[in-house]
């Protein structure tokens, strides 16, 4: 591929837009890696970046990626040779701000080299045999998941779930529990859009599943964990309405980030930048949860984390082989690459008012 023309989505400077531009591969090198995306998953975070709410800098987005390896040997062991479809990885376990899609160039281009002094051990995992190409797209985000599912289990998995946000995130979050074995799991988020998909799909169950335009949770309901998967705009108040109705010694996991130095009110003094990033990629094992009490003298865990180990995503493909009907419910929207800048300005625009988004999950088939 090289010196051929190819496209890629690019990041408008300043927040706000995307735009499908020209770009040539630049020349090998020894030891680089040249990969063909053929899925590409438009994830929260990469909307996040677009609409200028986050200062990562990478001017190409994707990192939730099937790709198909073109020229180079990764060094990352049997099944990742020319010619194998893998997942990325995206995050870099010995340094979590190396991200695939947000410090370093994303996959939402038709070919992308990736120099030797830019790649890491455990990039590229290999796609289980036997799993759709379109759904293995998931792998990472039910991967986070699974991660997270795991952070929030004690000797034993939580009895009562609460995820709020009813996004793809929040979704795969509860898929992920029920199909684990977590006996209950309510989902709340401010669209009742959003949560009449996930309940008319049969991915929560009715009674447990309601919106909340105010932002305040139910109080009737006792959750023992909760998964907080919003839009980093809404990441304050749905932590302070975790906080208050978690029960006492929940723990909860911070799947939305928190920028360094912020704190909430009813947690004084606690880093919740720094307790997302106590767990990286599966390390420490078992990992990190930080004992903190409310002000009102509750004990709760908070827990975080970024980036998923190999295991969690052998497991999150384990899950899709056996349950492909299932999680084919959370694709909405698969587009060819020279429609995915109109598709993520709309969906930048729709999940502008919280009340009204809708539930959408989009895929960019990029060489498929």
């Amino acid at each position: 591929m090289t010196g051929r023309r190819l496209r890629r989505v690019v990041v408008v400077p300043g927040g706000g837009g995307v735009v499908l531009a020209p770009h040539r591969l630049a020349g090998e090198d020894a030891g680089s890696l040249v990969l063909a995306p053929d899925f590409v998953g438009i994830c929260g975070t990469d909307l996040d970046i677009v609409a200028g709410r986050r200062g990562d800098r990478a001017a190409v987005l994707g990192h939730e990626a099937v790709v198909r390896i073109v020229s180079g040997r990764p060094s990352d062991g049997p099944g990742t040779t020319f010619g194998a479809r893998c997942l990325v990885n995206p995050v870099n376990v010995e340094d979590q701000d190396r991200i695939i899609g947000h410090s370093e160039e994303g996959m939402l281009q038709e070919a992308v080299r990736i120099p030797a002094s830019a790649a890491w051990d455990g990039l590229l995992v290999p796609v289980r045999p036997g799993l759709e190409p379109l759904l293995a797209v998931l792998s990472e985000p039910l991967g986070v998941a699974v991660y997270g599912i795991g952070l929030l289990a004690r000797s034993r998995l939580p009895e009562r779930l609460l995820v709020v946000g009813a996004g793809p995130m929040g979704l795969l979050t509860a898929v992920a529990a029920r199909l684990l074995g977590v006996p209950e799991i309510a989902l709340a988020d401010r669209s009742d859009r959003r949560i009449r998909y996930a309940t008319e799909n049969g991915l929560v169950a009715d009674h447990l599943a309601w919106s909340a335009a105010s932002g305040r949770l139910k109080g009737d309901f006792t959750p023992d964990a909760v998964a907080l998967c919003v839009g980093r705009e809404h990441r304050q108040g749905a932590l302070d309405e975790a906080v208050r109705v978690a029960a006492s010694g929940a723990r909860i996991d911070l799947v939305t980030g928190f920028p360094p130095g912020e704190t909430r009110p009813a947690l004084p003094g606690v880093d919740l930048h720094g307790i997302r990033r106590g767990n990286v990629c599966g390390r420490p094992s078992p990992g990190r949860v930080a004992p903190v009490t409310t002000t009102g003298g509750k004990p709760l865990g908070l827990t975080g984390h970024r980036g998923t180990s190999r295991g969690h995503l052998e497991d999150a493909m384990k899950l899709l082989v056996d349950h492909p009907s299932v999680f084919r419910k959370i694709i909405t929207d698969v587009v060819p690459l020279d429609e995915a800048p109109r598709l993520v300005r709309a969906l930048v625009l729709a999940r502008g008012d919280a009340a009204t988004a809708p539930y959408r999950k989009a895929v960019v088939s990029v060489n498929a």
